[in-house]
């Protein structure tokens, strides 16, 4: 039977309608994919290049941030060998912290650690084992600045390898030009001290594009080579 009438017209503009809507959803979700961002790391240690980190940072449609880091380090030097290797992902959310989860292999010493937020802190779990933690941490990966009240004070950090809680002072330094993807940039130098000693650079976009520390008196650089999609 073919409907004719004002039923039939009405079943068109309800299709019409789902069909526009199911657009629009499709738009902001190929939207919100477009806007995803791969960085792509170079470690040196010493004066020898010795591995890659990839950070992919995604936009999520609820408004929170997912970044997804992947690191392999593998360096020889005298009789020694030397891997490391790291997979995590952390979701952020109006600046704070959601959930993390992560699986590390530090030349040998192994680690899987998760992190969920809830009304009592962050439920911290190392190994197996439990603990409850401050909500306001920055983890160690620093691949964004904490909020800005946050900075030139003491912060709460959540190792990214080991799940262990660290203190440290962030404190502003200056303004440095820094050759960047090919370009001279001003990039503003911020300095961590007290559990750990690490200084890192940030552009204009408050993109970590440099950092610099010292791990077993190895002096260790993250450098940012490439930026994509």
């Amino acid at each position: 039977m073919v409907l004719t009438g004002p039923s039939s017209s009405l079943s068109c503009r309800a299709g019409l309608v789902l069909l526009l809507a199911g657009t629009a959803l499709f738009g902001a979700v190929k939207a919100r994919a477009e806007d995803k961002e791969v960085r792509d790391f170079i470690t040196f240690i010493g004066d020898k290049r010795a591995g890659t980190y990839r950070m992919t940072i995604t936009p999520n449609l609820d408004g929170s941030v997912t970044m997804e880091g992947s690191a392999k380090i593998n360096l020889s030097y005298l009789i020694r060998t030397y891997k490391y290797t790291y997979d995590g992902t952390e979701v952020w959310k109006d600046g704070w912290l959601t959930s993390f989860v992560s699986a590390s292999n530090d030349d040998g010493k192994k680690y899987n650690v998760s992190a969920v937020a809830g009304r009592e802190g962050l439920r911290v779990t190392v190994n197996g084992r439990e603990r409850l933690t401050k909500p306001d941490v920055w983890v160690t990966t620093y691949w964004r600045l904490p909020d800005a009240k946050f900075r030139g004070q003491q912060l709460a950090l959540l190792d990214a390898d080991t799940g262990r809680d660290l203190n440290a002072n962030l404190e502003y330094v200056g303004t440095s030009q820094l050759a960047v993807l090919g370009r001279q940039q001003n990039c503003e130098h911020y300095r961590l001290t007290g559990n750990v000693q690490v200084d890192f650079w940030y552009d204009a976009s408050e993109r970590l594009v440099r950092q610099e520390w010292v791990e077993d008196g190895h002096r260790v650089i993250l450098n940012l080579e490439k930026v994509g999609r």
